[in-house]
């Protein structure tokens, strides 16, 4: 029995030891400082230093230090996209090795290697686009195919934008005549055996010469004229298109291109940052005369195209994706055709008409081609009509979501595709006359990227180059100079508007505006040095002038972020939205910073009135939403407010929220299960409130301004 406590007695004994020194080796191997996943990593710790000297233009690597007594070494200060008292927009190397661990190649897919069966042919001296048959392609890919014929169906726009339909089939025969009304057609080539049978089937978009336009008169004009083409390419950071366009990077950093690094959104979404940019109104008083409702509201509206057509030019819109387009997704869009050349009749029928595939998010391949492809052929034919052979002025704007939309990885897709377009467009003469803008509404909203710690300045950070022509550069220096000192200062939408309307100035002075927003600046002047995103009518939320550091995750920050949830579920009640969206919960807080303010030495100072701004990352049970909000709450005190506008969801949401229609109650709504929906339905019926779809004239009683304050303590 000794015997056998003895041998228990030295196991025991000699487990300890081992798990004594098991211990003992992790701790002498572990670092106990957490890492730090803020973006203030970006931001060195800042020593004082001199600001009074104004002239920052250009990316600030250094600045005069001017050692603080209380530290015994100065420390190099970050780099800016833009530097002054009142913003201090911190500058993100976009080739961070810790972006690269979350980006996996994409593989481009193309849509077919099957040659066209069917071409278009345009005769620039009788001015008329024909549709040639290929039949060497039945011989060398459809070798069992001995007759054929082929069929097309005119595509004709509805009474508004929300359809469009096609004329009954015609056969048509070798290089048939487009007539010259034609917007698009749908052809297709079957067996004369079996009608069913379709060997081919294709669209095409035909850009017609315009009906009661003196030529000789818009030739004149057209010398002095610049036509004015916008690319825009969706959700797409400064930082990411360097990213993943390195080719198109290269392109735009040629001799006369101007990239805007202090460029910063002023809203959420695409249709509040383009119609900035469009109209020059921000939301509230757009909203204020627009019921997204009732059908003309856009009509109602007037846009920079409207100002263009005024003067002469001829204007064009085009846009892919028509069911998610900017101007048509939950809204009714426009009854008249807002320009001359429009090509969302042909997009509806395209999309609905031709097998698609989706990819990325959406419909990727449209037929045989990438969907983004007929939005650049569609710029490429308005090139080669009226810039090349028979030139006119001409606005256009060309938008593309497809590949970029729903990931941050598909502008690296994207990248070769739009590159070869910008130097066809080169060829044909577009940089000669021409004033382009590539620019982007916001960065990715949601997802990895917007997850990063970068992700604030990634969504709020969109591109911006703009690109003027060498007669123009010579006529006007100034706008060189101001372009040139603009870089890095800070700017908006609204700027970006009055500077294309000062195009229009430039050539037509005795056009009339209505009166600019207080404060906005044309881009193409230049721009305050000390300028706040107040000063430039940027919303505090999405203001990227002010730093921020990384806070402790106390019981405080809980409350906060609770106060956050509270807010969500009260909107949501206020729009009677509480029998079909289940409540919400916090679930967790991810990050949490708190703004940081210094005076005009870089001193820190106390905030404003006194009252601290948080930024908070968390997440919500039951949808495992993840938001990122701003509160604003007096120094530590209980009094908290939550502005609605100030709450982004950072993942996506899919098809969570069907049963809301309000835009920002989709974002946090997770409905109920349509079973049971339909049972709450039954017993309890409520009709749903809107505000974010449009503005209610009396929203004011049940909405309380769009903020609420509460105290933190009677909610915990």
């Amino acid at each position: 029995m000794f015997r056998y406590y003895l041998r228990k007695l030295c196991l025991c004994t000699l487990v300890f030891w081992l798990i004594f020194i098991l211990v003992n080796y992790k701790r002498s191997n572990w670092d106990p400082t957490p890492p730090n996943t803020s973006w203030e990593i970006n931001i060195q710790p800042l020593t004082r230093f001199d600001l009074n000297n104004t002239n920052h233009s250009g990316t600030i690597e250094s600045v005069a230090i001017v050692e603080s007594p209380s530290r015994v070494a100065s420390q190099p200060v970050q780099r800016f996209f833009v530097l002054s008292p009142k913003c201090q927009m911190p500058y993100l190397d976009w080739f961070g090795d810790d972006i690269w661990k979350i980006v996996k190649p994409l593989k481009f897919k193309s849509c077919t290697d099957e040659p066209s069966l069917i071409s278009v042919l345009y005769n620039s001296e009788e001015k008329l686009y024909r549709l040639h048959i290929n039949y060497d392609v039945i011989s060398s890919h459809f070798p069992n195919v001995t007759e054929f014929g082929c069929t097309y169906n005119q595509i004709v726009r509805g009474t508004d934008d929300t359809f469009s339909y096609l004329m009954p089939p015609n056969d048509f025969g070798q290089d048939w005549v487009v007539p010259s009304y034609f917007l698009g057609v749908v052809v297709q080539c079957h067996t004369l055996s079996n009608r069913t049978h379709i060997i081919q089937q294709d669209a095409f978009s035909f850009v017609q010469q315009p009906k009661h336009h003196n030529d000789k008169a818009d030739a004149i004009r057209a010398a002095t004229y610049p036509n004015v083409f916008i690319f825009g390419i969706d959700s797409m950071s400064r930082m990411n298109f360097r990213r993943m366009m390195p080719l198109t990077t290269e392109f735009v950093s040629q001799p006369g291109w101007f990239e805007m690094e202090g460029y910063n959104k002023v809203a959420d979404n695409t249709l509040p940052n383009l119609i900035a940019i469009l109209t020059g109104r921000n939301p509230m008083r757009w909203r204020r005369r627009c019921d997204l409702r009732t059908k003309g509201c856009m009509d109602s509206m007037t846009f920079l195209w409207n100002f263009f057509h005024n003067a002469g030019y001829l204007t064009a819109y085009a846009e892919d994706m028509s069911t998610f387009s900017i101007f048509n997704y939950m809204k009714w869009g426009f009854i008249r055709k807002p320009v001359d050349f429009y090509l969302r009749p042909f997009m509806i029928i395209a999309e609905n008409i031709l097998k698609t595939v989706k990819y990325l998010g959406f419909k990727y391949c449209v037929g045989r081609r990438l969907s983004v492809n007929y939005i650049f052929d569609f710029a490429k034919q308005l090139i080669q009509r009226f810039v090349h052979e028979n030139p006119k002025p001409l606005f256009g704007l060309f938008w593309t979501s497809s590949f970029t939309h729903d990931d941050f990885r598909g502008g690296h897709n994207l990248d070769g595709l739009f590159v070869d377009y910008l130097k066809e467009f080169e060829e044909y003469g577009l940089f000669n006359n021409s004033v382009v803008i590539l620019m982007s509404d916001h960065g990715s909203r949601f997802g990895l990227l917007a997850q990063h710690y970068t992700g604030f300045l990634e969504e709020r950070l969109p591109m911006l180059h703009i690109y003027l022509p060498p007669w123009y550069r010579e006529r006007y220096p100034s706008v060189v100079e101001a372009l040139e000192v603009n870089k890095n200062r800070l700017c908006s939408n609204y700027d970006l508007h009055l500077g294309i309307r000062q195009l229009l100035e430039q050539v037509r002075p005795g056009l009339t505006f209505p009166e600019p927003c207080v404060n906005c600046k044309s881009i193409l002047r230049p721009l305050p040095v000390n300028r706040s995103c107040e000063d430039a009518l940027i919303p505090r939320h999405w203001c990227t002038c002010q730093p921020f550091v990384q806070v402790e995750n106390s019981e405080f920050v809980q409350s906060l972020t609770r106060m956050v949830v509270y807010r969500m579920n009260k909107f949501l009640h206020k729009l009677n939205l509480e029998e079909h969206c289940q409540r919400l919960r916090l679930n967790q807080v991810l990050r949490a910073e708190k703004e940081l303010h210094f005076d005009d030495l870089g001193n820190g100072i106390a905030p404003p009135h006194n009252i601290n701004t948080y930024r908070l990352v968390f997440s919500t049970l039951p949808n495992n939403g993840l938001f990122r909000a701003t509160v604003h709450t007096i120094s530590q005190e209980v009094e908290v407010t939550v502005d609605m506008e100030s709450i982004s969801r950072l993942n996506s949401y899919g098809n969570e929220s069907y049963c809301a229609q309000d835009a920002m109650a989709k974002k946090i709504c997770f409905c109920y299960k349509p079973e049971v929906l339909a049972l709450k339905q039954r017993y309890s019926p409520k009709v749903q409130k809107v505000v974010y779809e449009y503005l209610q004239h009396h929203e004011d009683d049940f909405y309380d301004d769009m903020e609420i304050t509460k105290t933190v303590s009677g909610l915990a």
